[in-house]
């Protein structure tokens, strides 16, 4: 029906531009506006200088102005099937059981990773990894990577690219620790954090490389001595996170192969 409509639409436009265009204009004169001075020269460019619109607006309009108009329907018309066709698809996705509840598990947990997704959801990585690709097909779902961690969100814009990669760092239990101690204590020293934390001082390092390097941690010499400190943005998200200082049950939890080592998952 709608296609129908569509065309009949079309047929209409194109019967009334022939009467259109043989209606004529009239140029009026634009006032007693005199320019202060002559024209400047223009430059001159080649054909292959001009953007590929202007000349294909350009031949159009040579040929016949007509088409042009007609273009611009068919464009149009595209545009509203294909967010018909995105409505259509993102109501199909969720009818899936299963994707539901995948889609409903990352809102839920923003910045989750692959294996706590399937072990929190008990399905098997093959299929999780079939079903993420239509959630993204469908425009759905986004990811964002951290030092090869992938961490998948709900695609809504809520945060930004750092708060994103926040995240996932809180899904790391060594990472996360590491976060809550430089939000207590700002200008802690590699040794300190070792210390405090309980894990060695090349482990701190590891993570304290991928942090500086994704802009949550800042570095800073003091004295001789290395400070770290949280950047201004990622100190206000790790508190809101935290709830002041306690960690947050659906955005702090990751799996000991999560956190093992130098964080790689399993």
């Amino acid at each position: 029906m709608r296609r129908r409509a569509a065309i009949l639409l079309l047929i209409v436009l194109m019967a009334a531009l022939p009467a259109s265009a043989a209606a004529g204009y009239t140029v009026s004169p634009a006032g007693n506006y005199v320019p202060d001075g002559p024209p400047q020269d223009l430059t001159p460019i080649e054909w292959w200088q001009v953007p590929p619109q202007v000349l294909i607006i350009g031949m159009l309009i040579g040929t016949s102005p007509e088409l042009l108009v007609v273009a611009n329907v068919l464009v149009l018309l595209n545009v509203w099937l294909f967010f018909g066709y995105r409505r259509i698809a993102k109501r199909a996705a969720l009818e899936h059981e299963t994707r539901t509840a995948i889609y409903d598990h990352i809102r839920a947990h923003p910045g989750i990773r692959l294996g706590t997704l399937a072990e929190d959801l008990g399905i098997n990585r093959g299929t999780l990894r079939y079903h993420l690709g239509k959630l993204q097909e469908f425009g759905m779902i986004a990811t964002a990577a951290v030092g090869g961690q992938t961490g998948y969100f709900e695609n809504r814009q809520k945060y930004s690219a750092l708060e994103e990669k926040v995240l996932i760092h809180l899904k790391n239990p060594n990472t996360r620790e590491i976060l809550f101690t430089l939000l207590e204590s700002p200008g802690a020293s590699r040794p300190e954090l070792a210390e405090r934390l309980g894990i060695t001082a090349s482990s701190i390092s590891w993570h304290l490389r991928r942090l500086k390097g994704d802009g949550v941690v800042l570095r800073e010499k003091e004295r001789g001595d290395v400070r770290y400190t949280l950047s201004g943005e990622a100190a206000a998200f790790v508190g809101e996170r935290t709830g002041g200082g306690a960690a947050t049950s659906g955005d702090c939890r990751g799996t000991g192969s999560e956190g093992a080592g130098a964080g790689i998952e399993g």
